[in-house]
């Protein structure tokens, strides 16, 4: 029987496109049905079918400071790593200004963390053990 890890993050950074500011890179992933070399390039925690999905929605105007809105959700099947997706999104939003942001992570039969962006980091607002 497979493992299962389900996960639904939301992040908003805050930026000036019109003066350049960097993109937020959220890596590199990668389907079931894509060839051996874009797995191999896959920086997104990944489990065998997969690797979490990710979208970058960009404010049309470029003049605001809410400049980008993340989206980072997926199933994980034969993955159980909370630690990588905590890394993962510690990652993306290491130097970045992030305005706020927040992921569930939940392992099917054995934990659920929700984490929360406060002022610079990533924190643990709750851990649901389940047996």
């Amino acid at each position: 029987m497979s493992t299962w890890t389900h996960v639904a993050a939301v992040i908003r950074f805050d930026g000036l496109q019109s003066l350049g500011m960097a993109i937020p890179d959220l890596g590199n992933t990668v389907s079931y049905e894509d060839e051996k070399d874009k797995w191999d390039k896959c920086t997104v925690p990944c489990g065998s079918e997969g690797s979490l999905i990710t979208t970058l929605w960009s404010n049309p105007s470029k003049n605001s400071i809410a400049a980008w809105t993340a989206t980072i959700f997926g199933d994980l099947r034969d993955y159980e790593d909370i630690e990588e997706i905590t890394a993962y999104l510690k990652r993306i939003t290491d130097g970045k200004h992030v305005r706020n942001g927040v992921a569930t992570i939940e392992v099917e039969g054995q934990s659920s963390v929700v984490l929360h962006w406060n002022e610079d980091k990533w924190v643990k607002v709750s851990e649901t053990t389940t047996a």
